[in-house]
């Protein structure tokens, strides 16, 4: 990390530091942070259903509607 960018994230309040290191993605691996925010695309990717992003080749629920058996 930049000395530059270390300077600004020691200067940045808890909430804004938190969106920040998301945003840039710069915690390390095997940090829980990583392994949580690695989960949360994971959930989105296979619990969103087809139907909510507006895919034309896909329908139904997705894996959420099987889980739900609907």
């Amino acid at each position: 990390m930049s000395p530059d960018r270390a300077a600004l994230e020691e200067r940045l309040p808890l909430p804004l530091l938190f969106f920040w290191r998301i945003f840039y993605w710069s915690y390390e691996r095997t940090t829980i942070p990583y392994d949580l925010m690695v989960i949360a695309i994971l959930a989105f990717v296979w619990l969103t259903p087809p139907d909510w992003l507006g895919d034309p080749t896909a329908r139904g629920l997705g894996l959420l509607g099987y889980l739900l058996g609907r």
